[in-house]
């Protein structure tokens, strides 16, 4: 007695064989399932022929550019018109944080409208705190800077610029 998968295998496989040889002729003279030439019963739907599906991109997010740091000129402390020849340091501007971050003012600039420089040396300016910037010599501390100049601010009123270290106006405050 023949095995009986034996037996099928003998039927199935010159089935299988002859659809294979059938779908190899068909790739390698069909151009398309209209030609002319190929009578439509021998057409196959072979769903893996078509174009592959377009592989998704990447776009990367963008960084969001942090906003400026906000500090601004403080006029209630502020004092333009103090000081004297003798004694400049009576006479300084205020400028107040109202960053909730701390704010490295290293580098940055004061001028005012007739050209006075002022760099900012190694300094940082905690958020809510105050920094007063004053006419004349001092030694600098976390609270009061010296610009070591004598009497800068004009007494009948100026302007007051600060620019961060990379040349972006902050503020600017006429009084």
């Amino acid at each position: 007695m023949q095995n009986i998968g034996a037996q099928r295998r003998r039927r199935v496989w010159p089935a299988f064989v002859s659809l294979a040889l059938l779908a190899l002729a068909w790739l390698s003279t069909a151009g398309s399932l209209a030609e002319p030439d190929v009578p439509s019963e021998y057409a196959v739907y072979l769903p893996f022929a078509g174009k592959p599906p377009p592989t998704p991109t990447h776009t990367p997010t963008p960084t969001p550019t942090p906003a400026p740091p906000d500090i601004r000129v403080d006029p209630a402390c502020s004092h333009f018109q103090g000081g004297s020849t003798a004694d400049p340091t009576g006479e300084y501007v205020c400028f107040r944080s109202y960053d909730e971050r701390p704010t490295v003012m290293t580098g940055w600039l004061v001028k005012d409208r007739t050209g006075l420089r002022y760099t900012f040396p190694t300094f940082a300016l905690d958020p809510g705190a105050t920094v007063r910037l004053h006419s004349g010599d001092g030694q600098n501390t976390a609270t009061d800077l010296y610009t070591g100049k004598s009497r800068i601010w004009n007494d009948g009123g100026d302007t007051v610029y600060l620019y961060d270290a990379s040349g972006n106006e902050v503020t600017t405050y006429v009084y």
